[in-house]
């Protein structure tokens, strides 16, 4: 706190009061103010002292009597905390003294400066996101946080990769008060070339007021069908969707384009009627050379009434440790009256258009359901629970969780999660595993210390996002005047594993950080801050032309310093950014001289930016084309102009960037947007990208244009490999006959249905081809997708060129039966009734042979081929003095019928007693 001058305001000299004439003070903050109390008469005076401020500004101690001798002085400390919430500036705090008759015979005042206080941050709400099919809408969703004190005009960038290294950079800007949150939302659709990819990121990166970086949230993206080549993730075609509060918005992309235009519809409106409030959210998109034409996303009515609520349409969830997307129902009840109960609950099936067709059973995506409640105990403490099935093609998953958060006025705040996973494998049922999350977070304050912890465990099986990860952070700080201590010590491994053997992704990543450094206030309006780190990463990478997995470790020592200027009204900002250090690889490379320098220049509506870099700084950028490279060497440099005309009605924004990788190559973008306000509500927009990327003989250019208010797609070109690929060739057809050969005049081929080739799901083409081009020499198992035909698992080694392989879909019969124990008499063997997971073996005349397990009540399902086949319980498995008397049953499975079998009647043997008689001999 720093103490001004004296200041004295009294209405009656007798008696005067005196304080501080003003006083800085942090949010959060007890501090005192003194006051000099003094009866200057000859009589004792009764007096009441009552002090007045804004709300944030909490007096404790308020509404004194006092008794004042005569000629009696005192000196009277006032309590004061000021709250989390109350916004930076100046507030008065007015100090009165009341006499008898109810009048105001002295009164002081007291400036109250709040300091600034900066705290935001930016999460992914959907930290993953699949696509499955053409049209399907990829929205990106992020939430954004104001935690500060103070209103902050946030610049978002959204980068999405796009041919051969180079990336499209999406930025929106957003208005935050101070404690208030927003999302922000990207959109684009899937198209064709889009399917191309396999796996890609989208990074979101967030800058405050100051274009300073606070954070950034990162989201995974990952194909699930296309018939298309092999592609790394480095290529992408974005399309973006504004979405605001109570809008319609049109939107036409490469509208001239003969290959890729596409119209969208956005709506978003709020009806109020009494107490019933409903929400229509509608995304609709028309893509005239697709061939899902029509295409209806983020689409979903709200209605709420006081607590209770109903949202119909596309439904996504963020807050459990399973990101669940698609269409369906979700009801809840949130009261926020202390002592009551908040419920969430919905059930979806996970497709993304809310127009096609329904599946009551059998969704190809699975279906989901959930549960969520909250129960606040008082103002300081909240216990939370969840419960999550989630059925997909990949994993049937459980989720049971508890979360216990206590807050006390934010000086102690910590929570304690503890959730419960059960992970099944949908191909191998057996295959199962029990799976714990435990979780610890805590935030002590204390003077001017504070301390925080932020501790997780998950078993490398469960089924939340956060499967396998270990994370201890630990960071202790201390605040002085005018500069600021912290030490903190991160450690953060990464090892998931996968419940079904078929898609084996095990991998190990570690991450160990020791920093200690300081904040440091060299003026009113710069700043200072020196780190130093010590790191150590380690992490699987596949190495060499046969791609061998190998533990890679990388250590860095590193001081770190920052220099942050602002002028008079910020019309010029300056940072300057400095790391240098060493690191290396152990057993791949030396110890090598390391260094960073980036420059920021704002200057009211221009900004300039230069970044240049020798050296590796984290593990990941050793990782090139498959080798331990430690010699990067990055040159980046960006400007951006704004200018407005018109009266401000037109608004036009230039920025070009270049950056330079000697590793990646070389890539230079120009960009334009021009934002009208035509009519005060209206506004039309139209941008022009023009991105080149030049490698060595590699040199790519594209060009994109979009009208109306939102963004287009650039169309890309093909990335060349360097690694051994051949190519996949599948024909899928209908084998009517189901004797496992194409016949022409019988069989027909198989168009538009789902096969998986690994993890990665194919559509087949109007003949019946799948082609999997630049596949990687590998060992791939592809199995079908289509529950009423059947197909069995085949695996494939892609070592040459070309690989043909057929796939036959044969017709398949549905037959049920049960399991059963009878009870055959008192003297039987006590055993548990063991119902689930019981193997039932058709066997066909053919003597191809096909499993099938019982559920939890003894029931079972088979899809089989057309056919004869002799059915019975594999008795290896029964339990010990457990038969089966008539152990065979014999049906026929025919089209379009389904059969129910007699039961299996499971047998219990007797035990063995000795009888012994009783009597009196003759």
């Amino acid at each position: 706190m720093i103490l001004g001058s004296m200041l004295c305001f009294s209405q009656n000299v007798g008696v005067s009061i005196e304080t501080e004439q003003s006083i800085e003070a942090l949010n959060e903050e007890m501090f005192s103010l003194l006051l000099k109390i003094q009866n200057n008469t000859d009589a004792e005076q009764h007096l009441q002292l009552v002090c007045e401020s804004d709300k944030g500004v909490r007096i404790l101690n308020n509404d004194i009597s006092l008794t004042l001798s005569a000629g009696e002085k005192m000196f009277f400390p006032l309590k004061i905390f000021i709250d989390k919430k109350q916004p930076s500036g100046i507030s008065t705090i007015t100090s009165t003294l009341i006499a008898k008759n109810k009048s105001a015979i002295a009164t002081a005042e007291t400036a109250l400066e709040i300091k600034l206080k900066r705290n935001l941050r930016i999460i992914a709400n959907e930290p993953q996101v699949l696509i499955h099919q053409v049209g399907d809408s990829l929205r990106i969703s992020t939430q954004v946080y104001n935690s500060g004190n103070q209103t902050e005009e946030v610049d978002l960038t959204a980068t999405f990769p796009q041919n051969f290294g180079s990336e499209i950079a999406i930025k929106k800007k957003t208005t935050l008060e101070p404690f208030t949150e927003k999302e922000v939302v990207f959109s684009q659709i899937i198209d064709k070339n889009l399917l191309r990819m396999e796996l890609f990121v989208v990074n979101i990166a967030g800058r405050n007021s100051n274009k300073e970086f606070f954070g950034n949230a990162v989201v995974i993206v990952q194909n699930a069908l296309g018939s298309r080549r092999y592609i790394d993730p480095l290529n992408l075609n974005q399309y973006l969707q504004r979405s605001t509060a109570n809008h319609i918005s049109i939107t036409a992309n490469n509208p001239f384009s003969k290959f890729g235009a596409s119209e969208n519809l956005d709506l978003r409106s709020e009806f109020n009627l009494g107490s019933i409030k409903a929400t229509l959210n509608l995304n609709g998109g028309y893509f005239q050379n697709l061939d899902t034409k029509l295409l209806m996303q983020n689409t979903w009515l709200k209605v709420e009434h006081r607590n209770l609520g109903i949202q119909l349409g596309n439904i996504s969830t963020s807050e459990l440790d399973l990101n669940l997307i698609g269409r369906g129902a979700e009801v809840f009840y949130g009261a926020p009256e202390v002592g009551k109960l908040g419920i969430k609950m919905g059930v979806l099936e996970k497709n993304y258009n809310l127009l096609d067709p329904l599946p009551l059973h059998n969704s190809p995506r699975g279906y989901a359901a959930y549960a969520q409640s909250s129960y606040s105990f008082d103002e300081k403490r909240i216990l939370e629970s969840a419960a999550v099935i989630d059925n997909d093609p990949f994993q049937k998953s459980l989720i049971i969780k508890n979360s216990y958060q206590y807050n006390k006025e934010n000086n102690t705040v910590y929570s304690v999660d503890l959730g419960y996973g059960y992970a099944q494998s949908p191909t191998i049922p057996e295959n199962a595993k029990p799976s714990v999350a435990l979780g610890l977070t805590y935030y002590k304050k204390w003077n001017r210390y504070i301390f925080s912890s932020n501790n997780f465990y998950s078993s490398g099986y469960y089924p939340g996002i956060k499967k396998g990860s270990t994370v201890f952070e630990q960071r202790i700080s201390r605040e002085f005047d005018k500069f600021s201590l912290f030490g903190n010590y991160n450690l953060n491994v990464y090892e998931p594993k996968n419940i079904d053997p078929l898609y084996d992704f095990n991998t190990l990543s570690k991450r160990m950080k020791i920093e200690f450094g300081g904040n440091f206030s060299l003026s009113r309006r710069a700043k200072m801050s020196v780190t130093t780190q010590g790191m150590d990463e380690q992490s699987d990478i596949f190495l060499g032309p046969n791609f061998v997995k190998t533990t890679i470790s990388y250590r860095a020592a590193l001081l770190n310093s920052a220099l942050n200027y602002n002028a008079i009204n910020n019309k010029n900002r300056i940072s300057l950014l400095y790391s240098q250090g060493f690191s290396y690889y152990p057993g791949f490379s030396d110890l090598k001289y390391i260094y960073r320098l980036q420059a920021n220049w704002y200057h009211s509506d221009l900004m300039l930016s230069t970044n240049y870099q020798e050296g590796n700084f984290m593990l990941y950028e050793g990782n090139v084309n498959n080798e331990i490279r430690a010699d990067s060497r990055k040159i980046s440099a960006i400007a951006s102009y704004r200018f407005n005309m018109l009266q401000d009605k037109l608004s036009i924004v230039l920025s070009t960037l270049g950056n330079y990788d000697n590793q990646f190559g070389t890539s230079i973008s120009f960009n334009s947007s021009l934002d009208y306000h035509a009519l005060r509500a209206t506004r039309l927009f139209a941008n022009i990208n023009y991105n080149k990327f030049i490698k060595a003989d590699v040199t790519s250019a594209t060009t994109y244009y979009q009208i109306g208010i939102n963004q287009d797609l650039p169309t890309f070109g093909e990335e060349n490999v360097n690694y051994k690929n051949g190519q996949m060739k599948i024909f899928v057809f209908y084998d009517l006959n189901n004797n496992n050969v194409y016949d022409v005049d019988n069989d027909r081929p198989a168009s538009n249905v789902k096969i998986k080739i690994n993890n990665t799901i194919f559509v087949s083409d109007a003949d019946g081809s799948v082609r999997y081009r630049k596949l990687p020499y590998a060992d791939y198992t592809v199995k079908s997708m289509e529950e009423k035909w059947f197909t069995e698992d085949q695996l494939v080694k892609v070592d040459r060129k070309e690989v043909f392989l057929t796939v036959p879909f044969q017709k398949t019969s549905t037959i049920k039966g049960k399991i059963a124990y009878q009870k055959t008499s008192k003297t039987q063997y006590e055993i548990p009734e063991i119902l689930a997971g019981m193997p039932i073996i058709f066997k066909n005349q053919f003597g191809r042979i096909f499993t099938f397990y019982t559920d939890a009540k003894g029931e079972y399902t088979a899809y089989v081929p057309l056919g004869d086949y002799e059915v019975s319980i594999d008795a290896k498995v029964l339990q010990k003095n457990v038969y089966v008397d008539e152990n065979l049953q014999n049906v026929k499975a025919e089209e379009g019928t389904v059969k129910t079998l007699q039961n299996f009647l499971l047998k219990v043997r007797e035990k063995k007693v000795e009888v012994k008689k009783f009597g009196i001999s003759n």
